[in-house]
Order: C-alpha cells, then structure tokens, then sequence
C-alpha cells in the first residue's frame, strides 16, 4: 500500500527535471557538512552588496555601492523512519497498530511516499491512521483515517506518525511489516541534483540519507495465550446473503491454544432480535445436542456453552452454531 505524505499545490503543480549528479568537489563538500536538519530554510533569498569608499583628488569623500548577487539556499532531501517498537505482539480477534515515526530532516517543505510492506509473509494491511493527537496510541476516536495518496505536508524538522492496522488472526509467525520513507521530489546518490525543484524554484539537492528510509517491526502472535476469533456467514430466505428477517446467520468460534491450557469454556449469548437454531452447535464439524448432557456443549434460548476441558499446546478448536433473524 502507497500513501503520499505531502507538500502544498505548489509543489504538487511542479514539473521536476531529471536529476543530475554533481560533479564539482565544492558541491560534495556542502553535503557532507550539511547537519541532519539545516539552519537555513530552502528557499531564502541570501542577498549580497559591496560598498566601495574613496577620497577622490579633489579631497570629497565619496561612496559608490556594487551591484547586488542574490542566491535561493537549496532544498536538501532528507528523511528519517523510525519504528515505535521493534517487535510486536498481535492477538487473534483484534486488531494491531504498529506505529512509524515519519521526520522531516530536510531543509524545506517535502512530500513523502510511504510504502508498507510484508515480505513474504503475506501480512495485509488493514487501514492507515494519522496519529491525530500525537499521543503515540491508537485511538480510534480521535485519529484521523488516511487514505491512499493523501497530501500531508511536513515542514523542516516535522514528524507524524502513522499507525498500520493489522488484523490480528492474520499474523503468524516470523511476520514483519516494513515501511518505507521516500522524498517525492526526488532520491537517490547524495549529492543528486534536481534543478529548481526545490523551495521557492531552488534547486533540490539529495542529502546524506539517500532521501529514503525504511524502519522494521518484527511481529507474532501473542506467546503463551489462546486466541479466540469469530466470523460469520448469512444465508437469506431467497438464497442470497442479506441480513434479513428469516435468515440464518451461522457463526464460527475458532479457537487456538500455543501452549497447554487448562479448564477451557467457551460461552456466547445468543444476539437480540434472533433465535437461536435447535441442533446447530457444532464442536470439530461434529454435532453436539443442546441439553446439558455427556458432551461438551450445551445450548438455550439465550445462549451457547461448550467445556473443552484441557487442550494441549498447538491445538485449536472449531465450533459452530446458527441463529434466525426474528
């Protein structure tokens, strides 16, 4: 999944030249003694006039002032990714945000395109959220949605961080999620040049770090404990799958024990507006009868009830049952 961190209209309307490298020694020499974040703002104007004074051989003091040399300071390209933490724990069911800290370390306004990315792990990402109140936690309330290709512009020396929502149960082991930073303007060797792309028609010149960053979060399953995660399926009176009334909605409790677990009951009430179907709770595919009897389920009016008593490490259980829409 892309997304845009972006720069004003301004920038957006810009026709970027090709970039070209520089040669010259002196233009080496300024990256590599420019700071993480330069003082001068790409952009400003650095304006120069000489002043010539003089007693001619009448004896009268005179002042002549030389032309004025203007120069734009060039936009240098730099970014910097950073991970909120380098491992994270995901539990099936809910849904996991994995922060990046996405920094500004250039000189001027910058767009920047995030790329996220999962390897071979096949790890989807669910959405993307701007971390509104910059409080480093999720918080569905309050933090803005962002949608793929979304302007956001960071000044010199700004960070946002964004949260990656992923959905728990699709984590397995050795996963990662990896995000990428990159300048929109440009990337590449420092040093690369990118004629008048830059503030206020500067030049944009690629600084120390490429113009691109990337930052890892290694992420598994919770260890140690079970993991409980339900879906559902709705089978319509006329065979389609809309939620109406006389439809039956079949839901599926699986159920996953990383390590031996003692004493295991799975409860779930029966939801309003619906009833509950005689003979539809399932264990493992095979059927359990409601009464309270010698199996492990039992089921009523109000709700399901299946004991698993003691499960061994590495097992999951399957249970199933249906319910009609009133």
């Amino acid at each position: 999944m892309n997304v845009q961190l972006g720069k004003g209209s301004d920038r957006n309307n810009r026709r970027y030249a090709p970039g070209c490298f520089v040669a010259s020694a002196a233009a080496a020499a300024v990256l590599a003694a420019t700071p993480a974040l330069a003082a001068t703002q790409a952009g400003s104007a650095i304006a120069n006039t000489a002043t010539l004074t003089a007693t001619t051989d009448g004896g009268a003091p005179q002042s002549l002032r030389s032309n004025t040399v203007t120069l734009t300071t060039a936009e240098i390209l730099d970014v910097a990714i950073a991970a909120d933490r380098a491992t994270a724990e995901t539990r099936g069911g809910e849904t996991a945000a994995v922060g990046f800290v996405v920094t500004n370390t250039g000189n001027g306004q910058e767009d920047y395109t995030v790329v996220f990315g999962s390897g071979s792990s096949g790890v989807a990402v669910d959405r993307l959220v701007i971390d509104s109140d910059g409080d480093g936690v999720y918080t569905a309330a309050t933090d803005r949605p962002l949608a793929p290709g979304t302007a956001v512009s960071l000044a010199p020396g700004q960070k946002t961080r964004i949260f990656v929502l992923l959905d728990g149960a699709q984590v397995g082991a050795a996963a990662t999620i990896t995000a990428t930073a990159t300048a929109r303007t440009g990337s590449g060797a420092p040093g690369t040049v990118y004629p008048a792309a830059g503030d206020a028609g500067g030049d944009a010149v690629v600084g120390a770090t490429s113009a691109t960053a990337s930052a890892t979060t290694q992420l598994g399953p919770t260890a140690g404990v079970p993991m409980l995660a339900k879906s559902q399926s709705v089978l319509s009176p006329d065979g389609g799958a809309r939620a109406v009334p006389g439809a039956i909605v079949t839901y599926r409790l699986l159920a996953s024990f990383p390590t031996a677990t003692r004493g295991v009951v799975i409860d779930d009430a029966i939801p309003a507006g619906t009833t509950y179907v005689a003979g539809s709770l399932k264990l493992d595919t095979v059927s359990l009868s409601d009464a309270s009897d010698g199996d492990a389920g039992s089921a009523s009016a109000s709700a399901i009830r299946v004991a698993l008593g003691d499960v061994p490490a590495a097992a999951s259980r399957d249970i199933q049952f249906s319910v009609k829409i009133q």
